[in-house]
């Protein structure tokens, strides 16, 4: 009986403890076959676009694993703000509530960044279905916007004001808080550099009162990684093989005025570069001439500036093999016992490339045809690396482009290459206004139209407007860089100068033209034909020099020729390469003026310090001969200005003993030596500086009576400085010279100012 009871107890318990267990609860929704669906609260959202991203289907049998899927599967639309399933007598209710439309996007509050501009970072525009993720990530964006420009202690609040029909107005509110620098740089681990000396290695500045208009003192994650890899690019260049930056920590002050920012270094030992050993997996290449492309200077130190050149001459001695692509890939091993650093080299396989196609791109205003004619490489040619050099050099020649870089690509096969050459388009029209003042010319004023490459066609027109005290030019010309379809170069320009001395006023009206092509070996030619007619007027004054065209009117017929060799990298700013180029005029088939002239000239340009540093001279030497009669004024040579910096323009040479004006010379010298670096100086400023040592003269003359100096040849020379500024608005020039070595009756300047090409 007892055991009765029992029994009882325990089947009672195990009953009630069934009733409730979770099992028992999902008997009303489990293994339920869905025999319909409704869908309800959609007022924006089709039913059938509800019913596309539901995963169920009337005849599905349901479980609670999944109605929980077509919950998330409906969530993962970010079209509804609220989702419920509910399965009653066979049919499965669906609730939703739709999230909002987005009317409009605001800012508030911020005044150091405009709206316009936190609105681009946004990027999230009205008509969009809201989501809190999408506010959320938003915030984030903009927080990001203020932490990149220094202010870390910016607030950014979304806010949603609800509008009617389901729509609502997200407002961002921005709390800028104080711009926050950085405070102080300090280095940890450093034993062979102090820190004062690595701070000017770093791009990063601490906070300095006076640098308002500095960004390199705001705290940059950025900037302090590339910190970093300066710091060990510094010290690898100077044979510190085993450098590590370990860390770079930024820590925020208590205060929140600043931050603190500590590079930790591991220096290692200095090495000096041990053996250098090469490897091919193409063959029939010279290893020698590969491992003569390491210079490691005469001290034979360790730098990986010279590693990276070598590389790259022997990269591109390849490419003139005709080897596109080839993997040349580094090992240094370093022995701390031998203070030594082993070079491995090796050069992986390869095959022989052929140019399959060249695509030039962002070229959106000059036509391919003017880029196309300047490659030395056409489609189907064998791949040299060597003409595709000269080939960049030819384009940037052209002065259209601000930047023109190449890559090439693995074309339709592994023996074909596509080379893309990108340009970046520059202003190639210049409207030139000038205004000044001098004790000879007076006032002066001048106004200059030049578009160098016409509708993209590459065609040049100028036409130039001058006048002051002394002299007014005005001329037109039109240049055609491939004339006739050919590789010749014309160019045509119509003149009139008049020239108002103290003695005499002289009128020269006229045209001249030009032919010219490029031959191989970068060697040019031109001819020329000049015809104009001078008239001069004698004045009463107190010259005393006489000029030999007093009161005549002139008919001048003169052919000049031009050969030359140009290897340098740029007209423009030349850093690397040679020009040698001889010029002879003679004029006298026709007309009344005699003479012949000769003008040689010569540049050498080598840059150093992996092109930080450039070594340019330069000079010139001309001689004027009448053929018989006497050189007049205006053929003889003037010198001073750009060629000679320290001395005005014409400031050098003979004058005449009554008003001091320059006469000129039958001969001329001039000469240069410069430097120009960017040493010292940030490379996002375009800045660079030069120091330079002119020399020249001007003697000889035909008429020596009432003229000073007229047979001098000494030598002026000056020293000077310079800053060399690339703008928006061109580069521009500032020089300062003192002549060093001069005769009483030189006209100086000292400074020096320019907006164009440097001379």
């Amino acid at each position: 009986m007892r055991f009765a009871v029992v029994f009882f107890i325990v089947v009672m318990m195990g009953a009630s403890l069934l009733s409730s267990s979770p099992v028992a609860a999902q008997s009303t929704t489990d293994n339920q076959r869905i025999e319909a669906i409704e869908i309800t609260g959609n007022k924006r959202v089709a039913a059938g676009t509800v019913l596309s991203y539901l995963p169920l289907r009337v005849g599905d049998l349901v479980t609670a694993g999944s109605m929980n899927t077509a919950v998330a599967r409906l969530f993962d639309t970010d079209l509804f703000e609220d989702i419920s399933l509910e399965m009653v007598d066979g049919v499965l209710r669906v609730t939703i509530t739709e999230n909002p439309i987005i009317n409009r996007v605001n800012i508030e509050g911020n005044d150091v960044i405009t709206d316009e501009k936190l609105l681009e970072f946004l990027d999230i525009q009205p008509r969009r279905v809201y989501t809190r993720k999408m506010a959320i990530e938003g915030a984030q964006r903009l927080l990001r916007v203020y932490q990149a420009g220094g202010r870390y202690a910016a607030v950014v609040e979304p806010q949603i004001i609800k509008l009617d029909e389901n729509r609502i107005d997200l407002v961002f509110k921005v709390d800028e808080g104080p711009l926050i620098k950085i405070s102080s740089i300090t280095f940890s681990g450093n034993q062979l550099f102090s820190d004062s000396k690595l701070k000017t290695v770093i791009a990063s500045r601490e906070k300095r009162w006076w640098a308002i208009l500095s960004a390199t003192d705001k705290y940059d994650e950025g900037r302090l990684e590339y910190d970093a890899r300066l710091l060990r690019q510094f010290y690898l260049a100077r044979g510190y093989a085993d450098i590590n930056v370990t860390r770079v920590r930024g820590g925020l002050l208590p205060d929140r005025t600043g931050f603190a920012v500590t590079f930790l270094l591991e220096e290692g030992l200095r090495y000096k570069v041990g053996d250098i050993e090469i490897t091919s997996e193409i063959e029939n290449i010279d290893l020698e001439l590969m491992k003569a492309q390491f210079d490691f200077g005469d001290d034979g130190w360790y730098d990986v500036r010279a590693l990276e050149q070598g590389l790259l001459d022997i990269t591109n001695e390849l490419g003139n093999y005709g080897y596109a692509f080839v993997d040349v890939l580094p090992e240094i091993v370093t022995d701390a016992e031998t203070g030594l650093a082993k070079i491995l080299v090796k050069i992986g396989e390869a095959r022989k490339n052929y140019v399959e196609r060249i695509e030039i791109i962002n070229n959106t205003r000059t036509t391919d045809t003017v880029i196309r004619r300047e490659l030395e490489l056409v489609e189907g040619d064998a791949f040299n690396s060597l003409k595709l050099e000269r080939s960049l050099r030819n384009v940037r020649n052209l002065g259209y482009f601000a930047d023109v870089s190449v890559r090439n690509i693995v074309g339709s096969s592994p023996e074909q290459t596509v080379t893309e050459i990108d340009v970046e388009e520059q202003s190639t029209g210049e409207l030139s206004l000038g205004l000044g003042y001098s004790s000879l010319d007076k006032a002066s004023f001048n106004i200059g139209i030049v578009e160098r490459n016409f509708r993209g066609t590459g065609r040049g027109l100028d036409a130039s407007i001058g006048t002051s005290g002394s002299r007014t030019d005005i001329s037109l010309g039109i240049t055609e860089p491939y004339l006739l379809g050919r590789n010749l170069n014309g160019s045509a320009t119509v003149f009139n100068q008049q020239i108002n001395q103290n003695s005499t006023d002289i009128e020269k009206t006229g045209f001249d033209f030009g032919i010219g092509f490029t031959a191989a070996n970068n060697i040019y030619h031109r001819v020329g034909y000049t015809l104009s007619q001078a008239q001069t007027t004698k004045k009463s004054t107190t010259a005393r020099s006489v000029t030999g065209e007093d009161g005549k009117t002139l008919s001048q017929s003169a052919v000049s020729y031009t050969v030359g060799r140009d290897t340098r990298d740029s007209r423009f700013d030349p850093s690397n390469g040679t020009l040698l180029e001889l010029f002879e005029e003679v004029s006298g088939i026709g007309g009344d003026v005699t003479y012949s002239k000769t003008i040689v000239r010569g540049a050498f340009y080598r840059p150093y310090l992996f092109n930080t540093l450039v070594f340019g001279a330069q000079g010139e030497l001309g001689h004027v001969n009448g053929l018989g009669e006497k050189v007049t004024q205006s053929q003889r040579f003037f010198l001073g200005g750009y060629k000679v910096r320290g001395f005005d323009g014409s400031g050098i040479g003979p004058r005449d003993i009554g008003n001091n004006a320059a006469v000129g010379g039958n001969n001329v010298a001039s000469g240069t030596l410069e430097l120009v670096s960017t040493l010292g100086l940030s490379k996002d400023l375009g800045l660079r500086w030069t120091v330079f040592s002119d020399i020249g003269s001007v003697w000889g003359n035909d008429y020596p009576t009432g003229v000073k100096g007229a047979e001098n040849s000494a030598l002026r020379t000056s020293l000077g400085f310079g800053i060399l500024w690339d703008t928006a608005i061109g580069p521009l020039s500032f020089y300062w010279a003192d002549a060093i070595s001069k005769e009483s009756y030189d006209a100086l300047k000292r400074f020096q100012f320019t907006i164009g090409t440097r001379l």
